[in-house]
């Protein structure tokens, strides 16, 4: 029943009056706009990782145009391939070594040391981005 109040109401509803009240709805307020932000930031690394991803489609095809029919299917696997290796590759170490950390005891490292096949706990949208241009620039090259 608290879901369907409104941050108004379930400060009422606390006991707040005078400045408790408008302090406590600034505070449902900021939870919920800060909610918002976080749903609108994830949306957008998914979508801009899915316009990079598809990137590799283009890449396909410009390769495809470029030689005789023949040999089509075959630039078009090796392309897929690409980027089903990149994504194995980027899961097992490219992530870990690009974002896992620094040594405490050392200090800066060179690459990281950690999160190998994304063991602890990850931010999927941000490893979904960073695959996306992992594998782009797999398939350029």
């Amino acid at each position: 029943m608290s879901e369907d109040l409104t941050a108004y109401q379930q400060c009422v509803a606390d006991g707040s009056s005078g400045d408790a009240l408008v302090e406590c709805i600034a505070n449902e307020l900021e939870q919920s706009v800060s909610s918002v932000a976080s749903g609108i930031d994830s949306f957008y690394l998914i979508f801009a990782g899915a316009l990079v991803y598809f990137m590799q489609t283009g890449f396909a095809m410009l390769c495809a145009g470029s030689i005789r029919s023949k040999n089509c299917k075959n630039v078009l696997l090796w392309n897929l391939l690409d980027s089903a290796g990149g994504c194995i590759a980027f899961w097992s170490v490219g992530y870990a070594f690009a974002y896992g950390g620094d040594d405490p005891a050392r200090g800066t490292t060179f690459i990281g040391h950690t999160n190998f096949f994304l063991m602890q706990n990850v931010d999927m949208e941000q490893w979904f981005f960073q695959f996306a241009f992992a594998c782009a620039l797999s398939s350029i090259v």
